[in-house]
């Protein structure tokens, strides 16, 4: 079935909906820009660098112990992918909210119904650029971000003191690339319900699809507090929207070298790649599950659309 969808057809849906949404490229090319510009201005503005880690931090022991460089190297090259990440993650969640909506709103529906393209092709393609082709956009651009930001960095420190941190670690570098595809690959699985869920919102909506999308969790949210006391309802979307990020931070919490302890072995920054804990979890399995059937139920539905 995979092969049957990743052909000339379905690529060209991508395409299509690559074109249509340019803001899904556009907007984390302007932040990745951004990033890139405030790292040249703040270089040709201060000309050096300036590092302050508090009377208790072991500054010369820093600059000179190759696995603590490690460590800011590799925190450095995984952190500037999450502003891409945020301003991706907006713009994908209006795209599939918006997706299946406008092609009923401007009746384009009856245009590619008319086509040879089945409904699974078109809402899967729309599910494959939200959860595959834009974060990949977002890491290829985080990667080069980083080269960049890397080369003013190793400028600013050229000739001083904490000339150590502009060292390039080739191994470290692949190891942080490496995990964050990993984590990638995971946070579509993890996020696959609220994908679906959105799409599904998408070919069902009248009106306001972000005020259906949210609604009904509000108000059961509501229900459950005044009738129950509890909140369980607002902590299962509270999970499921922000749990992943939580879940990577403590992944990488653990994976990162100590840059204020004693040395460590580079091993641990090879946990970056292995450690992926939600894989085990329950809690991932059964979203894809739920998110499996919402997606199900948006192509059934769109089968059914019309003009009206």
């Amino acid at each position: 079935m995979t092969s049957s969808l990743m052909n000339g057809p379905f690529i060209t849906l991508v395409r299509r909906e690559l074109w249509e949404h340019r803001s899904l490229v556009w907007a984390p090319l302007a932040m990745a820009l951004t990033i890139i510009v405030l790292s040249l201005v703040s270089s040709a503005m201060h000309g050096g660098v300036n590092i302050d880690l508090g009377d208790n931090r072991p500054m010369p022991e820093l600059f000179s112990d190759a696995e603590k460089q490690r460590g800011i190297f590799s925190m450095v090259m995984a952190g500037l992918v999450l502003p891409q990440l945020l301003v991706g993650s907006v713009v994908v969640f209006f795209y599939l909210l918006d997706s299946l909506f406008t092609e009923r709103r401007d009746r384009s529906i009856l245009f590619w119904k008319s086509m040879p393209v089945s409904d699974t092709k078109t809402v899967l393609s729309k599910l494959f650029v939200a959860l595959v082709a834009i974060p990949l956009w977002i890491w290829a651009l985080s990667l080069v971000v980083g080269l960049v930001v890397f080369g003013v960095i190793a400028a600013q420190v050229s000739g001083t003191p904490a000339a150590g941190l502009g060292t390039w670690h080739g191994d470290t570098w692949l190891l942080v690339q490496a995990s964050m595809l990993g984590k990638l690959a995971i946070a579509a699985l993890w996020y696959l319900p609220v994908a679906g869920w959105l799409l599904l919102v998408s070919v069902i909506a009248k009106r306001a699809p972000f005020v259906w999308a949210t609604l009904p969790f509000l108000v059961l949210s509501i229900a459950e507090r005044m009738t129950l006391g509890t909140n369980e309802v607002g902590t299962l979307v509270a999970r499921r929207l922000f749990g992943f990020g939580e879940e990577v931070s403590l992944s990488v919490t653990r994976s990162a070298i100590d840059v204020t302890g004693v040395g460590e072995s580079i091993t641990r920054s090879q946990a970056m790649v292995s450690g992926f804990p939600l894989l085990a979890s329950p809690e991932l399995w059964l979203g894809v599950v739920v998110g499996a059937a919402l997606v199900y139920a948006a192509i059934r539905l769109r089968r059914r659309s019309d003009d009206s």
